[in-house]
C-alpha cells in the first residue's frame, strides 16, 4: 500500500523495491497520488505509466481518492479512467480478508469560497456510511477472519479539521459496533501506528508517510487464516513497525 505520493512518479518505483521478491497480490494507492488534477496526460505520466514500468504489467493496483483528487479542472473526469470493483468506494473478499475502501472526500467545509457552492462531501460521506454498515452486515463480512477499512483521512490522528471530524463522527461508531480490525489511512504525511484506546476507538490505525524523502512510506499486509500482519517500511527499506491482529 502506498499513499500520498502528490505528483512525485519517481516514488512508486523507489519504495515497490523494497517489497523485494516477497509475493504479492495487488497494490492499494490510498489517495492523494497527485497535488490537483490537471489533465490526461497528468494521470499518464505520474500514475499510469509509472506503475505499468514498476508493477502493474503483472500485478493489479486499487486507487481511491485523497482529498487532493477532488482539486483541479480534471477531477471530475478521474473517475472515467480507473475501475474498481464497485466504483469510487467499495468492497472486496481477498483471502480471509473483508476489505472496504472508502472515498472520504475534501477535508475542508463545503462552504469553503473556493467551492462556490458546487460540492456536498458532507452528504456524500452520510451516504457512504449507510452504504458503510450494510456491507459489514453481508455474510461474507462477517464470517471474514479480519474487516480492514481502507480510507484517506483517518478518523483519528489528524487534527480537527471538518474531513477528519467528520469521518469519525460518521465512520467510527460503525468500525466499533461492527468489529473493524484494522483501519489504514494516510493524509497527514506522518506515520503512524496506533493501537486501539479505550473510550476513543477499538481498532488500530495505521497511519501511512507523506511525500517527501525520507517521509514515504510502503506499508505490507499480509493474512491467513490465524493472523494479519501489518509492516511499515520507510524509504531505505527500514523497518518503521509492525502491528500483528490475531483471527477471532
Amino acid at each position: 500500500m502506498l499513499n500520498d505520493i502528490h505528483d512525485r512518479p519517481h516514488s512508486f518505483g523507489e519504495l515497490i523495491r523494497h517489497n523485494g521478491d516477497a509475493p504479492y497480490d495487488f497494490v492499494f494507492l490510498n489517495g492523494d497520488m497527485f497535488d490537483y488534477q490537471t489533465d490526461e496526460q497528468q494521470l499518464i505520466d505520474h500514475l499510469i505509466h509509472p506503475c505499468t514500468e514498476t508493477f502493474a504489467r503483472k500485478k493489479p493496483f486499487l486507487f481511491i481518492r485523497g482529498n487532493h483528487e477532488t482539486r483541479g479542472k480534471f477531477a471530475r473526469q478521474l473517475k472515467d479512467y480507473f475501475t474498481n470493483p464497485g466504483g469510487q468506494y467499495f468492497s472486496i473478499k481477498t483471502g480471509p480478508v473483508f476489505a472496504v475502501a472508502l472515498d472520504t472526500g475534501e477535508d475542508k467545509p463545503d462552504t469553503e469560497p473556493v467551492y462556490a457552492g458546487i460540492v456536498d462531501f458532507d452528504q456524500y460521506r452520510m451516504q457512504q456510511a449507510i452504504w458503510l454498515e450494510k456491507q459489514l452486515q453481508l455474510k461474507e463480512a462477517r464470517k471474514a477472519r479480519f474487516r480492514v477499512v481502507m480510507m484517506h483521512i483517518p478518523p483519528f490522528y489528524s487534527g480537527d479539521w471538518h474531513g477528519t471530524l467528520h469521518c469519525r463522527k460518521l465512520f467510527s461508531p460503525l468500525f466499533d459496533r461492527y468489529r473493524v480490525d484494522l483501519v489504514i489511512a494516510g493524509h497527514t504525511h506522518k506515520h503512524g501506528i496506533h493501537p486501539p484506546v479505550k473510550g476513543e476507538h477499538s481498532y488500530p490505525i495505521i497511519i501511512g508517510g507523506g511525500p517527501k524523502e525520507g517521509k514515504r512510506t510502503l506499508i505490507k499486509v499480509s493474512a491467513d487464516a490465524n493472523q494479519l500482519a501489518v509492516k511499515m517500511l520507510g524509504d531505505t527499506g527500514a523497518e518503521l513497525g509492525e502491528y500483528k491482529i490475531s483471527s477471532r
